[in-house]
């Protein structure tokens, strides 16, 4: 019953009617806190909502008719079928091949929802169909053998385990499919793998971080499962499994986030420093805050964000890592090289972790770094024909094509998935812009009714853009438009009046409340001009503050593209010494003449003693194909 066991430890002596009345309360009050999603700064919306066009648009369809089309049937149906009996008795592994079939199905859900493309619908639907068909009388639906699953006592390489990562994902998965396509089969299919882990782990019978890699972390990513699983039955245990896996987040050695992050810790010490699993782990906490608002939570995921954003993110926007250590773990702080590598799937969960900041507190700076991950390390880990994408991106590097049942093409998959959703957003009774992309959308507002906004433009090319406004019928309410903190001198015009110069302010958003009536228009322009980013790679002598070298480099960006060299220096250098002016080293690069249908301007930089090296935008470089170098950072001055 609801919320007795609570009630009863408080000293109240109850009766019949006592129980009754006070139960009922409880109860009622209950239902209303938790049964709804909290309201924030913004709700996101469903993506059939929204209709991205352009570059977005072209990105999110080609992975759709590509790897979403097929991987059900891939390899004979592997990634599905694994989950058979069959195949599960043959199992010897503790792999985490069985994260694939949930990811697929939380991506393709998404995606039928936003295009309604029925031949997509049938395979989500006899995919899950097929998955649940798995399902033994335990709940259970994983690849493991019996003797190897979360619910084998004693088995030994439990901490070796992707069992709860891989039966999170399939959570997941069934409930983003009942989310847009109601049905019970999926819901209950997700329930009986709660009942499974509360049954397992429930009240700390087994300890969740004995069950996973990285002390446990691969593991307490079901934190997001069971807020959702919370959602999807009201049940107030999910609430307390939540609670647990969060204190163990906090308590388990070799873990201890809150601990650390208040005593201003590096993230490597962490987990391993494991980028994929630490930062899901923090979107998880931050879905969890808004059932769990303890006012601890967000201080120690906001300075997480600052030490990722300050020290770990390459130019183009990826959480980097991997050199001279585990190809997926952060660096210390201190550290920085140019040769650093970005796991894709550490890409998809920034991108998520930053959404669901901006939902929590509205800040621009999170859309912002959604944006720059979005057109730069995520588009350019993918290859033009929808399936294929890399495993891990180099500033300075070259492409390699990941397997396609490693981790990162679905991983990457996903979080394009995931655009639509977050491109715009219902804040303050009004509509948020959130992501500048050619596209449209229709929101459903108090007072106005429907309202259609329609974004003109080639961004992220150009920087001018008009947002045509259409209300159903006229009303007062707010339209938030972003302003990137490198726009310092943008401008924002509603039917050619310009909106006070004290309301634009780079790196906020941008409030326009006021009375809006059919062909309302909002010109917002964006001057673009090329940038640098300089980083310097430092060793000190340790005895004293003297560097043993300190060597200076620079990238280049323009609005919202990083841009890259095309190939070695001189055709077969990694690296090379180019004096570059130190207040703005980005006047050496010469923009080249636009061809027509040419994506962004293109630069060149013509050095002495060396060849011209082209500059184009990041994503791009080498047309997308398999093993061409790009060359992001540049070295422009060393001492000693």
């Amino acid at each position: 019953m609801c919320m007795k066991k609570h009630l009863s430890k408080s000293g109240i002596t109850w009766n019949k009617l006592g129980c009754f009345i006070v139960l009922a309360l409880v109860c009622f009050v209950s239902e209303s806190v938790f049964s709804q999603k909290s309201h924030y700064y913004n709700d996101f919306l469903d993506p059939a909502q929204v209709h991205l066009h352009g570059l977005l648009g072209d990105e999110i369809h080609s992975s759709e008719q590509g790897r979403l089309s097929i991987l059900p049937t891939w390899n004979n149906g592997r990634l599905i079928k694994m989950f058979s009996e069959d195949f599960r008795k043959k199992n010897k592994t503790n792999d985490w091949y069985g994260e694939h079939a949930g990811k697929w199905m939380y991506s393709t859900a998404l995606a039928v929802e936003r295009s309604g493309d029925t031949k997509l619908k049938e395979l989500l639907f006899a995919t899950a169909d097929e998955l649940i068909s798995y399902q033994d009388d335990q709940g259970y639906l994983g690849s493991y053998a019996p003797n190897q699953r979360i619910s084998a006592a004693g088995y030994p390489q439990h901490y070796r385990s992707w069992d709860v990562w891989n039966l999170t994902y399939m959570t997941l998965g069934f409930l983003k499919i009942n989310e847009f396509f109601p049905n019970d089969s999926y819901k209950q299919a997700a329930l009986k793998i709660g009942e499974l882990l509360l049954r397992t782990f429930g009240d700390g019978k087994a300890d969740i971080t004995d069950y996973g890699t990285r002390h446990g972390y691969s593991a307490t990513i079901v934190l997001e499962a069971a807020v959702e699983l919370y959602y999807a039955s009201n049940d107030t245990r999910y609430i307390d499994f939540g609670s647990y896996v969060l204190r163990r987040i906090n308590e388990r050695e070799g873990l201890r986030f809150f601990p650390m992050m208040d005593e201003n810790r590096s993230l490597e010490l962490i987990g391993d420093g494991k980028i994929y699993q630490s930062i899901w782990n923090m979107y998880a906490i931050a879905k969890f805050y808004e059932l769990n608002p303890d006012p601890t939570i967000l201080p120690a995921l906001f300075k997480a964000w600052k030490q990722i954003t300050s020290f770990h993110l390459t130019p183009a926007g990826g959480p980097w890592g991997g050199y001279g250590k585990h190809l997926e773990c952060f660096n210390s702080r201190v550290f920085f090289s140019p040769y650093g590598m970005v796991e894709t799937c550490s890409t998809m969960s920034w991108i998520h972790f930053n959404k669901q900041l901006l939902r929590l507190t509205g800040e621009a700076k999170y859309a912002q770094e959604i944006e720059k991950s979005v057109y730069n390390e995520l588009m350019g880990a993918r290859y033009t024909n929808g399936i294929d994408w890399n495993y891990h991106s180099f500033s300075n590097g070259n492409r390699h094509t990941a397997n396609f049942n490693d981790c990162c093409p679905s991983s990457g998959a996903l979080a394009l998935e995931e655009l639509s959703t977050l491109a715009y957003s219902k804040r303050e009774g009004g509509i948020a812009c959130n992501l500048y992309a050619q596209s449209e959308v229709e929101v459903s507002l108090e007072g106005a009714q429907k309202v259609k906004l329609v974004q003109q433009t080639n961004y992220p090319y150009q920087g001018t853009i008009e947002i045509a406004v259409t209300p159903q019928k006229s009303a007062v309410f707010p339209i938030f438009v972003r302003i990137p903190d490198w726009a310092t001198q943008a401008t924002v015009k509603v039917n050619g009046e310009p909106v006070q110069a004290s309301e634009i302010t780079a790196g906020e958003f941008c409030k326009i409340d006021r009375k809006w009536k059919k062909k309302d228009v909002i010109s917002i322009d964006f001057p673009m001009e090329l940038r640098s980013v300089q980083r310097v790679e430092r060793i000190e002598v340790p005895q004293s503050k003297d560097n043993i070298y300190a060597i200076n480099w620079t990238s280049f960006a323009r609005g919202p593209l990083v841009y890259a060299g095309e190939g070695l220096i001189n055709g077969k250098e990694r690296e090379r010494y180019i004096p570059l002016k130190s207040n703005k080293p980005e006047s050496a690069l010469e923009a080249l003449p636009v061809s027509e249908g040419q994506q962004g301007v293109e630069y060149v930089l013509k050095a002495e003693g060396m060849q011209p090296l082209k500059f184009v935008p990041y994503y791009r470089t080498g047309n997308r194909e398999e093993h061409s170098w790009r060359t992001t950072w540049l070295q422009t001055g060393i001492s000693f």
